[in-house]
């Protein structure tokens, strides 16, 4: 019987590590597909880690490969695989303004008003926002398997003319920059400063401490203002580098004009 319970505590305690350490690995592989980083790294890497997260066929694997080889083709994956992460990434984190808004702000009642109304257009305005990336990751990635947009030569009839539709393709490729650089600067900045702002303002979890038995009261206050205060400062973050996105992606539209044929 003694020698039964050391064993009983062992198996207890391996068993508790194993649900343990699955629910880890389980959290780890959640935590990982709703942000839904790709990491960057040698062409290789780059197109192994995109086959972990989307389903890729073997021309398409192929096409990435042979992609890759060139300087452009690498240039323009490694583009492609920043503007994924930066969608997956805002997408990510409305989602998560959009909870704080439901569960610890409650801005109407802050400012003495009964409007339960403003507190659902917050949550549905950040997870407008959080579709809005969603779409925008999803459309980088069908953007991606496209590759590059060929460019039609620069001049006709043996060099002697000039080609209109080249300089139409080269306005055409910076499109994409421009509408990055739009969103960044005039969407998902302000959106994220507005939820600091609404945060700041309006911080209260959804159940009132004081009526909460103590300590939880207390505890409950201490944790929610903590989270709210984590919240405001990431948003801030946010919209600061939001602008920094912007400018670089009004940067690369610049840079597409470079190639016009003037």
């Amino acid at each position: 019987m003694m020698g039964a319970e050391p064993e009983h505590l062992l198996n207890s305690a391996t068993s508790r590590y194993a649900s343990a350490r699955s629910f880890l690995v389980r959290l780890s592989t959640f935590a990982s597909r709703v942000t839904f980083k790709i990491n960057r790294g040698a062409p290789a890497e780059t197109i192994q880690e995109i086959s972990k997260k989307r389903k890729l066929n073997a021309e398409q694997r192929q096409f990435l490969i042979e992609l890759s080889n060139t300087k452009a083709g690498a240039r323009f994956i490694d583009e492609k695989i920043q503007s994924i992460n930066r969608g997956a990434f805002h997408r990510s984190a409305f989602v998560l303004n959009a909870l704080t808004q439901l569960g610890f702000v409650d801005l109407a009642a802050q400012l003495s008003m009964s409007l339960p109304q403003l507190k659902l257009a917050l949550v549905a305005a950040n997870l407008i926002l959080a579709g809005i990336a969603h779409a925008e990751m999803r459309q980088t990635f069908r953007e991606l398997l496209a590759g590059p947009n060929a460019l039609p030569p620069k001049r006709r009839l043996w060099g002697m003319l000039r080609n209109p539709k080249y300089n139409r393709a080269v306005k055409k490729s910076s499109r994409p920059y421009a509408q990055s650089a739009w969103k960044e600067k005039s969407v998902y900045r302000p959106a994220y400063f507005f939820n600091a702002i609404s945060i700041f303002l309006g911080s209260q979890f959804i159940i009132a401490p004081e009526r909460l038995i103590f300590p939880f009261g207390l505890i409950v206050s201490k944790i929610s203002g903590l989270f709210s205060t984590l919240i405001m400062i990431f948003d801030v973050w946010r919209g600061i580098r939001a602008g920094d996105d912007a400018r670089i992606a009004r940067e690369r539209e610049v840079s597409v004009y470079r190639d016009l044929d003037i």
